[in-house]
């Protein structure tokens, strides 16, 4: 249900391609919202079956079809969008492997926060160009919370990770 709205919310900043949908998702909203390029295609289909969207008779570069959100759409999101209902479903495989583990298989887990924290501090760079770059655009105070909280929450998980890692380490 949720990528159904995903993928308006996205339409309704500009219209795009399943593939540029599928890249602008990941590039965006890809640190905390995840969607497949067979499902970003499956997804468009239902859309522009409800009306929701509309399959442009116009071909973008390549030859893709580019798809627009309908009035019909920007209701169904607005309704979505003031519902007051939402989900967060959260699963790290890394903390659960932490909570599992036993003292002969913190090496291992030592390994895999080191690898954890290296993506999180090439992630804060993007965040960083992500600021910069939005610094450029007219203010925009949606873009701008959301991207503060990833690199808030961001921040959190570094810090964590090295103490983590220091604690492990120092009981081996």
């Amino acid at each position: 249900m949720s990528t159904k709205f995903a993928l308006l919310g996205l339409l309704n900043i500009r219209k795009m391609s399943a593939y540029d949908l599928a890249k602008f998702a990941k590039e965006s909203i890809g640190y905390f919202w995840n969607e497949s390029y067979s499902n970003v295609h499956r997804t468009l289909k239902i859309l522009v079956d409800e009306n929701l969207i509309n399959k442009l008779p116009e071909k973008g570069s390549r030859n893709k079809n580019i798809f627009e959100i309908t009035d019909r759409g920007r209701q169904a999101l607005s309704e979505w969008l003031s519902n007051h209902e939402y989900t967060t479903i959260y699963r790290d495989e890394l903390l659960l492997k932490l909570f599992v583990s036993q003292r002969h298989d913190y090496p291992a887990i030592v390994q895999d926060l080191k690898t954890v924290l290296t993506d999180l501090e090439a992630q804060q760079q993007t965040y960083l160009q992500l600021q910069e770059f939005l610094s450029t655009k007219p203010q925009n105070l949606s873009y701008d919370l959301t991207l503060e909280y990833g690199m808030v929450q961001n921040e959190a998980t570094i810090n964590w990770l090295k103490k983590a890692i220091h604690k492990i380490e120092e009981s081996l």
